[in-house]
């Protein structure tokens, strides 16, 4: 079977000849690039040639957001609006009118509707372009004070998305057999956990929903033809597997959060992708302990980023029973045990050896590295990892 292949097979429940492994690689090798360290094999390669090299799939599950047609991509970063030749959209703003300024690392962005401006600021440091980082972060947020929800509203009801599936197709014809691309519809599951992520501080936001919860509610419903837009366009896609939704904490969209809100949104439109033939992933990297059950009632087919102990509390086992043999896992290997300074290396062999011997005809299960490889990542333990699972028979 090819690695495309292994991954729909993952995903549709079925067994694949062995487990598809498919490292997320491209932040660890910007970093390296950057810093003139990557191995001498690799110099000169692309990242599709150096999986090939490596003998592992090609990740395109969660795009490559630092891929850029225009320097004005990331310009509504703060917002949550994003841009990029790896989204199956184009975000069009009418009646706002947007002034940018660069001062240095630092872009801030003034938006003015007939209700009102705001103001956006984020930064993308020397240190954040070293560790290979592809999006800025927030300096000022576009919701500071209530009186700017009218205009963030605003905006949301004022941008019409156009279809680019055609973006799909050709990406997939790039990356062939290597791997499965999937279609990603926003890096927040619905409105309310996308003013959560992406517009006000988290602590700003939870005193909102206390202090002032209608504005909230208005916002959310008034952002929600927008989120309708990116599922309806994905979904009418190529694509087999539609991503949705992530970064979840169950300290901060914790159960009650994620019953209410998120639940209904993975679970509305799993079903509704599952009606056409496709499949819903979600990106599930942070502390899940505590919303495991929920991610099973909302009946989504594949957890992204599986991230297990120690880096969270969650050992890998747990998330097989807790998935019940009804969610593929996606990842599974923690970043750290492949980082010399965070693991000694007989512990580093001793856990993959224990992984493959363990799971190596495990159903529902895509290997992979969470969140990603990181810029500390050894090249000799991606290589040793990649000829484990690769000897599988």
């Amino acid at each position: 079977m090819t690695d495309r292949e292994r991954m729909l097979a993952a995903i549709r429940g079925e067994a694949p000849d062995r487990i598809p492994f498919v490292p997320r690689l491209e932040f660890w090798y910007r970093a390296r690039k950057r810093a003139g360290a990557l191995p001498r094999e690799l110099e000169g390669l692309s990242l599709i040639e150096i999986a090939d090299l490596l003998g592992v799939g090609y990740y395109a599950i969660v795009p490559d957001l630092a891929e850029r047609s225009d320097e004005l991509d990331m310009v509504d970063y703060a917002l949550g609006i994003y841009r990029s030749p790896a989204l199956l959209f184009e975000p069009v703003m009418e009646e706002v009118k947007r002034c940018v300024r660069r001062d240095g690392p630092r872009t801030v962005v003034d938006y003015h509707t007939p209700v009102g401006s705001i103001q956006t600021a984020t930064i993308f440091t020397e240190e954040m372009l070293e560790a290979g980082a592809s999006v800025p972060w927030r300096t000022r947020y576009a919701i500071e004070r209530p009186e700017d929800i009218d205009v963030v509203a605003f905006i949301f009801s004022h941008t019409r998305l156009e279809p680019r599936i055609e973006r799909w197709l050709a990406r997939q014809a790039e990356v062939g057999e290597r791997g499965l691309v999937f279609a990603w519809a926003s890096g927040s599951a619905c409105p309310m956990h996308h003013i959560l992520r992406e517009l006000m501080p988290v602590e700003q936001f939870f005193y909102a929903c206390h202090d002032y919860p209608e504005r909230i509610h208005w916002l959310a419903e008034e952002m929600e033809p927008y989120y309708e837009g990116l599922r309806e366009i994905c979904a009418s896609s190529a694509a087999p597997v539609v991503l949705l939704g992530g970064n979840y904490d169950d300290a901060i969209t914790h159960p009650r959060f994620f019953r209410r809100y998120i639940l209904p949104a993975l679970g509305g439109y799993a079903e509704r992708l599952n009606r056409r033939g496709k499949y819903l992933a979600t990106h599930t990297d942070g502390e899940n302990r505590r919303l495991l059950g929920l991610y099973r009632e909302a009946d989504i087919d594949a957890a992204d980023s599986v991230c297990p102990h120690p880096m969270t509390s969650v050992r890998l086992e747990e998330f097989f029973e807790a998935f019940a043999g009804k969610i593929t896992v996606i990842g599974g290997i923690p970043s750290v045990l492949l980082c010399r300074d965070s693991c000694p290396e007989e512990e580093f062999r001793r856990s993959v050896d224990e992984l493959v011997s363990r799971y190596a005809h495990q159903a529902r299960f895509i290997l992979g590295v969470s969140d990603m490889v990181t810029a500390d990542a050894e090249w000799d333990r991606l290589r040793y990892l990649a000829e484990r699972v690769g000897s599988i028979d």
